[in-house]
């Protein structure tokens, strides 16, 4: 016997209905949030130069260079890596003048670090090609926190994992002050 349940009351449109009324709505007004498609109406194309490493930590550059270019086609500032049929009207160069790792908190016994901040800090600058002319020149700094475990491969691990992140925030910061500056 198979049974029926029975509702009382009005019955609810189903919430994906409501999400597309709503996406609908917003892109019919003109709606756009802001850096997910690009430099809004600029028509302009960007060439990003290498990140140069002024620090003593190895490899940094690398590690801020990639998550920039990630976040950049994240938001379609850039579609990719290839090569553009004109010469870029705007040249962003950027190189990386501070990094710092600092404990926060420390063990209850001894004077040794628990808790750790990372931060990285990028001098980056937006230039216009054509006339050589400097749109913005910022320091801008990206960090992340971790927790030291125990032993020297999970304290590194953990440091590089930070490291990462802290690049992740600050090419977020960056590609954020790019949209705003188009």
């Amino acid at each position: 016997m198979k049974t029926r349940a029975i509702s009382c009351g009005r019955r609810r449109p189903p919430r994906a209905a409501i999400a597309a009324a709503v996406g609908i709505l917003l892109a019919a007004c003109g709606y756009q949030p802001v850096g997910t498609t690009g430099p809004p109406g600029s028509g302009q194309q960007l060439y990003v130069e290498a990140i140069t490493n002024e620090t003593m930590r190895p490899g940094i550059e690398g590690v801020v260079g990639a998550a920039v270019r990630q976040e950049l086609q994240r938001r379609g500032v850039v579609q990719g890596l290839k090569a553009a049929p004109t010469p870029p009207d705007l040249i962003l160069s950027g190189g990386v003048t501070s990094y710092l790792n600092e404990p926060i908190t420390f063990g209850a016994v001894q004077d040794i670090g628990r808790r750790f901040r990372v931060r990285v800090t990028l001098l980056a600058t937006l230039t216009r090609r054509t006339d050589g002319q400097v749109r913005f020149q910022e320091a801008i700094t990206g960090e992340a926190y971790y927790t030291a475990g125990a032993g020297a491969v999970a304290v590194g691990s953990a440091e590089n994992e930070a490291l990462r992140f802290a690049a992740q925030d600050l090419a977020n910061k960056l590609v954020a002050r790019l949209v705003e500056e188009w």
